[in-house]
């Protein structure tokens, strides 16, 4: 158990060092909280802080710096919850506001727009396709033999793919197909589509083309790839302002590990209903032990979990990114019912 001073010491290290970046000295820290104590006593209770494990010096100062452990205590135990300021409110309602004709937009904006605000890099992942489902199917004719099939799905994405018809054949001998499978598998699961185009489906389908499998085969390529799980990413530079590693191989590392899905899946964790924070070795990555990820989870009703990471320092501003992530989810629950 640390004394009121103490804590009130390790608070102000840990938000000047989140400012400056530089080790908080004893009179940087009497100057700042105004106690009622010399300097010497703020020394000695910044070597108990060290002897604790929750501060640590560096070598080229004789000013002290947050431990990982430090930073842990003050999380768990210290930190405040705090209102985000009024024109970051703005922003994030303007985000909101606007219209988005997919999920994939308001993803990639709520990204970018933390990303900006934070200076950190963020990561979102959104719902996993456990629900969507099929809107519509379109073929439209582009020029000569060239072509191009347009899946709809419920959750607002378009996907579509062009195609050259083999010689002899028209896009009039596909539509009769096209009709078929709107009047069968719109409304159903995307994947409960494919697993039809897997079994009797094409069967069914002779009696209206010849060869239907090849076009089965196409439309089932843009059923996949609407229903790809995805990694949005914004701030992908911010990571160089954050990092002391010079390797460019481990940066590559580190980016492949923020565009890969299921990676990102496993190393944010189960955040449930509230923010989670890694810090540093925490991480299950140890492309992360540099950093803090702090995340949290958002569930849309019958559709499946998303998530959204924010990834910085070690000191970054922790009050103020649990802030942001809780506000964000909050909304972002409340938005996307729209789309789904």
């Amino acid at each position: 158990m640390l004394t009121e001073r103490q804590r009130l010491i390790l608070m102000a290290i840990i938000a000047d060092y989140a400012r400056s970046g530089r080790a908080v000295g004893s009179k940087t820290l009497l100057a700042e909280l105004q106690l009622p104590v010399s300097s010497a006593t703020i020394r000695n209770e910044m070597a108990y802080l060290e002897d604790q494990g929750l501060l640590q010096k560096e070598h080229t100062s004789s000013g002290r710096v947050p431990s990982q452990t430090g930073y842990r205590y003050y999380v768990d135990f210290l930190m405040k919850s705090r209102r985000l300021p009024t024109e970051l409110e703005v922003k994030l309602r303007r985000v909101f506001n606007h219209r988005f004709q997919q999920v994939d937009d308001l993803l990639g904006q709520v990204t970018r727009i933390l990303a900006e605000v934070t200076c950190y890099t963020v990561v979102a992942l959104k719902p996993e396709a456990l629900d969507v489902r099929l809107s519509g199917f379109q073929l439209v004719k582009i020029d000569g033999q060239q072509n191009m099939a347009i899946v709809v799905t419920s959750d607002g994405q378009v996907t579509s793919q062009s195609f050259r018809l083999p010689t002899g054949s028209s896009s009039s001998d596909l539509q009769s197909l096209v009709s078929n499978i709107n009047q069968t598998l719109v409304g159903q699961p995307i994947r409960v589509v494919l697993q039809s185009l897997s079994g009797d489906l094409p069967l069914g389908l002779e009696r209206t083309i010849r060869t239907p499998a090849a076009f089965l085969q196409l439309f089932g390529d843009i059923l996949a790839r609407s229903i790809q799980d995805t990694v949005f990413i914004g701030g992908r530079l911010n990571v160089f302002d954050f990092t002391t590693d010079t390797n460019l191989q481990d940066i590559k590392a580190l980016y492949q590990l923020l565009e890969s899905p299921a990676q990102m899946r496993q190393v944010i964790g189960a955040a449930n209903d509230g923010v989670m924070i890694q810090i540093g070795s925490e991480n299950d990555d140890d492309l992360l032990s540099p950093y803090s990820l702090a995340s949290t989870s958002y569930r849309v009703p019958n559709h499946g979990t998303g998530e959204i990471a924010i990834l910085g320092p070690t000191n970054m501003n922790y009050s103020e990114v649990v802030t942001l992530l809780a506000t964000v989810r909050e909304t972002l629950v409340s938005e996307l019912k729209e789309y789904y």
